[in-house]
């Protein structure tokens, strides 16, 4: 039944393309009834080239990319359906439009779906699909950076003592490696040699899983040598299925010791900030972080390096006063 009772409401639903069609709010059940009549008729005339470009997209995206990714790409596949579905051919302009509407709600929003809708379009266009691509020349909106939060030694420390022994082996293993909280999940203990361990991410512009390798300290060590092989990861369930998702363990730990929240994505750039205050050059850093740009450390480095200081101090000049 494609008309339905709804939160005391009526409201319509149906299927094109494996795209759910749907609307809620009408008064009446004739009101829906009519609503839903309309929404096909429109529907009929939609461009069957976009509809396909859509489809064979999300197949990729299914066989080669994230669950997570994939359903945020679906999403917003979806509301482009129904904003371009009817038009014959998509431009510049169409684009334009569209991204100036969320961008009066959230510059950031506007700049991701911006990401989608060109690795869409490019996907056309690759495989002969579509003969260019409208949002190839679009620029992102401007973006003030909010200063990222590093929190003190002090707190990490009063964090500690809240945190149970393998809580503080997952903590520490970030430190020392600076993962994502993804690839630390997914570590698995084929992945741990003597001297190093291999991080993996899809983290990039392509769809392949991409490696890096993270040299062991001592204190990586004690953390990997203190947990117990239940499974085939090293931070995993009692059943051996690896972290899935983030425990709000550390959230509740910084409420007890009295600090400010901070999450584990501070504790990379804390790590970060600790090696460039260390003197460690910011290829080596961008490298153990996994960026693809020296631009992104740069936001992980709040601190001032020790080669800024030292090339400062050429600039000294014996003061005539």
């Amino acid at each position: 039944m494609t008309v339905f009772r709804h939160q005391g409401k009526w409201a319509w639903e149906f299927w094109v393309n494996k795209v759910r069609q749907r609307k809620s709010g009408y008064a009446t059940k004739l009101e829906a009834k009519m609503a839903e009549a309309d929404a096909r008729k429109n529907l009929k005339l939609m461009n069957s080239d976009f509809i396909s470009l859509c489809e064979s997209r999300l197949r990729d995206l299914q066989e080669r990319r994230t669950s997570k990714y994939f359903k945020e790409n679906k999403a917003l596949i979806k509301k482009l359906i129904l904003v371009w579905g009817n038009k014959k051919s998509v431009a510049r302009k169409d684009v334009d439009d569209y991204l100036s509407g969320v961008a009066k709600k959230s510059h950031y929003v506007a700049n991701k779906e911006l990401r989608f809708i060109k690795a869409l379009f490019n996907h056309g266009v690759e495989r002969d699909l579509l003969s260019g691509n409208p949002a190839e020349k679009i620029k992102f909106f401007p973006i003030a950076r909010n200063k990222k939060y590093i929190p003190p030694q002090e707190d990490i420390d009063k964090v500690f003592n809240y945190c149970t022994e393998e809580q503080r082996s997952y903590l520490l293993a970030i430190i020392t490696t600076m993962a994502r909280i993804s690839e630390l999940n997914k570590l698995k203990w084929e992945d741990i040699h003597d001297d190093y361990l291999i991080l993996r991410t899809r983290k990039s512009k392509n769809s392949d899983l991409t490696e890096r390798i993270i040299p062991i300290n001592e204190t990586l060590k004690k953390v990997i040598s203190s947990m117990p092989k239940i499974g085939e990861y090293l931070f995993c369930h009692p059943d051996g299925k690896p972290y899935y998702y983030r425990s709000k363990f550390l959230k509740k730990a910084c409420e007890r010791a009295g600090v400010k929240e901070f999450g584990y994505h501070a504790l990379r750039h804390y790590g970060a900030s600790k090696l460039a205050g260390s003197g460690v050059a910011i290829t080596d850093i961008q490298a153990l972080l996994g960026h693809q740009r020296p631009t992104t450390t740069d936001i992980y480095l709040q601190s001032i390096r020790q080669s800024l200081i030292g090339a400062m101090k050429n600039l000294e000049v014996k003061s005539p006063i």
